[in-house]
């Protein structure tokens, strides 16, 4: 199930009980954010859902308000110690802020991805567990606002395993592993679902 946090609504500048602009997302256990106000990993750390499965940032635009807490979090990350590749994307000029934001974080245990959007960028993208789709927004700087997308497989049939004569200890091993071999045929999840579910779908966008 797709887990929605807003780890920050305000603007400008954070107050108690209220920081600045940060969304965090969870999936099968993975994460990803759109936007890093200052702070973000003082929400992220009583929220509780950790740092090292944060596989993407998306950042809608280059205001400090919704970046200025990504040299922060990278090093919060780092000491959670990841070493898998953390995606970051936003619009174009995005490698140039995140250079002079390094400036004070150059040392990480993992590397950087940048993706600046732009014509050419493959929309929806796939970060890690999430299927992300983007379009630009109205703003005074360039701006762009966010869609996760979660497919929803179709509900276990008991009927079309017993069809298939499946036995019982088989029919949670094909749902959550995958195909499974019996009396030299391969079954695969497809076999045995119903249709598929309506998806689930958030959209982000801001200022």
């Amino acid at each position: 199930m797709l887990d929605i946090c807003l780890l920050g609504t305000g603007g400008m500048m954070p107050m108690p009980g209220r920081f600045l602009t940060s969304l965090a997302a969870r999936l099968n256990g993975r994460m990803m954010l759109i936007d890093c106000g200052e702070g973000t990993q003082v929400t992220m750390k009583m929220q509780g859902w950790g740092f090292k499965n944060i596989d993407a940032i998306c950042f809608t635009h280059f205001h400090a308000d919704h970046i200025s807490g990504l040299p922060g979090l990278l090093l919060t990350i780092g000491n959670a110690g990841r070493t898998e590749p953390l995606k970051l994307v936003g619009p174009q000029g995005l490698a140039y802020v995140v250079e002079g934001l390094r400036r004070i974080a150059p040392e990480l245990p993992f590397p950087l991805e940048l993706i600046e959007l732009g014509k050419d960028t493959p929309n929806p993208l796939r970060l890690g567990e999430f299927e992300v789709s983007f379009c630009q927004a109205d703003h005074m700087v360039r701006c762009y606002a966010y869609r996760i997308d979660v497919k929803r497989r179709g509900k276990f049939d008991p009927k079309k395993a017993e069809a298939l004569g499946l036995p019982r200890p088989l029919w949670g091993k094909l749902q959550k592993e995958g195909a499974v071999e019996f009396e030299g045929k391969t079954y695969t999840p497809d076999m045995v679902l119903g249709a598929e579910r309506p998806g689930i779908a958030m959209a982000y966008c801001t200022d």
